[in-house]
């Protein structure tokens, strides 16, 4: 296995590639000029090419789209991950959150910034597409031309793919915007974008190159990532998805799926098995190890991270800050301040298995503060409500930040991982087949074999698995497992959108959390004690404790879920309203925001009865 120990510099020249190599226009149906550079004097050599392409890169990391709203905002508040929502519905993250969204919200101006990025990677698709150096290289033989168009290409698929998700039918071009272009385009069904997307990708992907033979390993897009990509694609095209009704915009649209769903089904499996059997990639490190390395800037180019967007320390970034665990700002703690918005849910925490490894590093119900009577950060314990999404930390950063310092942390977002390709491949094996085989459970066992202890492998891997017989049993595994591994990163809503169960599960998971108080399958109350190196033992997650041990202090935990008057904690009355998810269909189609629909002259309008 080939690691790369590194600082993520090439991340830093993006924004100044961002002058010296491309001039694009600022936003698709924006009013700004296009750009009027050519591609016969920006895409001459393979330098020239890299450089334009980690443009890209760099549009990509602003706060507006995957430096913050796109991946860290737009796909939270589902029924294991949320933020804390106001009373009233508000213009602001809270408003996307409670899917109560207006046309009024401020995260919708991401609009602008996602289509911009779009712009640079069609003006970089359409320069090295027409450049002598791909002309004469050959389309399946693997080459630094090659990799970088199909980079290109792979990075505005997941644009749209993030645009046709969260708005449904968007406007869709495939060049760059030139001088004379009508910037005023109605939407394209996204069925037709999904379609062009996979086909580009399934062209583009023979070319280009491995993660271990990229100098910047996992921080690009590479061979794999794009397999993984189209099966990402494929399994959208071939998911659930809310249909607006074009007849009536005060409508909510219809859930549906294609007839022929399972074309996509087929595909997703071709390149989930693919990029399995090349055998570029494994579990060999701890499930708490790939996201501490993101942290350390250590990028294994053939372990489970298969592409993660890359940041730069102190430059930009978000993980760790409103993600990971949280820190107190206190002038003796010099990792720097992080002040979580995301929590798990109680019913999510619970469904881990007690002796599940990922348990404790997904769901951490503490924070750390600094102790003057020890001097030393401790950990705090928080409460059943506060459970921090704790993946991410500053403190294992390598250099810290300095005292205070929140913003800019410089830790990667994971896009693609290994498990994801792993547990698509056993999804679609048991659609394919209305029911399981050897190779889905083959896959599902590889990804449980990593969340245990090897003394654990025989009951909770290989004889939970087998037992699984029947289609529904193995798919409701296969939810249960994407839960469990990937909290956080951005994935569980549109999984739960592509199988058509977002409003059953968010309703689901609020009767699960009232049936929790005084139950005896739970527990009321744990028990906690700060050992001496500041972190806290939490004891009675499992039920078994019923008296406060000697030296620990007890703690409210399903105690806590309903008030005196036997109502629902406010947290999830607020942040998971019924007023919203209750609606059939649940609208979780974001609006357009106003002022794009003024500009449009008449060509783009809201549906679903959003306003």
């Amino acid at each position: 296995m080939t690691t790369t120990y590194k600082y993520p510099s090439w991340t830093l020249q993006v924004s100044l590639t961002l002058i010296l190599c491309l001039s694009s226009c600022d936003a698709f149906l924006s009013t700004e000029s296009p750009s009027r550079l050519t591609s016969e004097t920006m895409f001459e050599t393979e330098g020239d090419m890299q450089r334009a392409v980690y443009a890209i890169y760099a549009k990509m990391s602003e706060d507006q789209v995957y430096g913050q709203n796109v991946t860290l905002i737009m796909g939270y508040n589902n029924d294991i991950e949320f933020g804390q929502c106001n009373a009233n519905t508000d213009n602001t993250r809270r408003g996307i959150w409670d899917y109560s969204t207006t046309s009024n919200n401020e995260i919708l101006l991401s609009w602008g910034p996602v289509y911009s990025a779009i712009n640079t990677a069609n003006e970089c698709v359409d320069g090295i597409g027409n450049s002598a150096l791909l002309k004469d290289s050959e389309p399946d033989v693997p080459s630094v031309v090659r990799q970088l168009y199909g980079e290109a290409k792979a990075l505005r698929a997941l644009l749209y793919l993030d645009l046709v998700r969260n708005w449904g039918d968007v406007p869709f071009l495939a060049h760059g915007t030139q001088a004379g272009d009508d910037f005023y385009q109605p939407v394209t069904d996204r069925d037709t974008i999904l379609d062009f997307l996979i086909r580009d990708l399934i062209e583009a992907e023979p070319g280009m190159l491995y993660c271990s033979e990229l100098n910047e390993s996992c921080e690009r897009m590479n061979r794999s990532a794009v397999q993984a990509l189209i099966a990402r694609l494929a399994l959208t095209r071939g998911g659930w998805a809310l249909r607006p009704d074009y007849d009536d915009p005060t409508a909510p649209g219809t859930m549906r799926r294609a007839d022929n769903y399972l074309d996509y089904y087929r595909i997703a499996n071709t390149y989930c098995r693919k990029l399995r059997d090349e055998g570029r990639h494994a579990l060999n490190t701890s499930f708490e190890d790939v996201f501490r390395n993101q942290c350390q800037e250590i990028y294994p180019s053939s372990d489970d991270m298969i592409f993660e967007f890359p940041f730069a320390t102190s430059y930009n970034g978000y993980v760790g800050v409103i993600i990971g665990h949280t820190i107190e700002g206190n002038s003796k703690i010099p990792y720097g301040k992080s002040g979580g918005w995301y929590y798990v849910t109680l019913p999510y925490f619970h469904s881990f298995d007690n002796k599940d490894l990922r348990r404790d590093v997904t769901c951490v119900p503490y924070k750390w503060e600094w102790n003057n009577t020890t001097g030393q950060i401790e950990q705090r314990f928080t409460s059943w409500r506060t459970i921090y999404i704790g993946k991410w930390s500053k403190l294992y950063m390598q250099t810290q930040q300095g005292a205070n310092v929140q913003y800019s942390s410089g830790i990667n977002f994971p896009i693609l991982r290994y498990t994801d390709a792993l547990l698509m491949l056993a999804e679609t094996e048991n659609e394919l087949n209305n029911g399981p085989t050897d190779d889905a459970r083959r896959a599902l066992k590889e990804v449980r074999r990593r969340a245990f202890n090897s003394e654990d492998y025989s009951s909770k891997v290989d004889a939970y698995v087998d037992e699984l017989g029947s289609y529904n049993q193995f798919f409701n595994a296969i939810v249960n497992e994407r839960a469990w591994e990937f909290c956080g990163e951005n994935i569980r809503k549109y999984d739960l959108i592509r199988w058509n169960l977002l409003r059953d599960k968010l309703i689901g998971m609020k009767r699960a959390l009232n049936n929790m108080y005084d139950n005896g399958e739970y527990p009321q109350f744990v028990y906690t004690k700060t050992l001496d190196n500041g972190t806290l033992d939490i004891i009675n997650f499992d039920n078994s404790t019923y008296t406060t041990p000697a030296g620990y202090t007890r703690q409210q935990w399903c105690d806590g879920i309903q008030d005196s008057n036997g109502s629902l904690n406010t947290t999830f009355v607020k942040s998971f309203k019924d007023e919203y998810i209750r609606r059939d269909p649940l609208v979780y189609i974001l609006p357009l925001y106003k002022d794009v629909i003024t500009d449009s002259r008449g060509k783009l309008k809201n549906y679903y009865g959003l306003q």
